[in-house]
């Protein structure tokens, strides 16, 4: 699941950074407002997916140092 979250973080980051590059530099002179939004969307996706994996793997780090320090 983990490396899913992390997965699915970067190749968010690649898509939006490809649809806000079409964005910025389009090829016919008038640019689609959707390029901006689905790559506005793609990055609030890819930082979703990244906050859930970190906050995961940190919480399981921190469950393992308490048991540690309970004997």
């Amino acid at each position: 699941m983990n490396k899913l979250l992390l997965l699915l973080g970067v190749i968010g980051i690649g898509v939006g950074s490809f649809f806000i590059y079409r964005y910025l530099y389009p090829s016919p002179p008038p640019a689609s407002r959707s390029d901006l939004i689905l790559g506005g969307t793609c990055f609030a996706v890819a930082l979703v997916c990244f906050a859930v994996f970190f906050f995961k793997r940190f919480r399981a780090e921190a469950d393992q140092d308490i048991s540690i320090t309970k004997f």
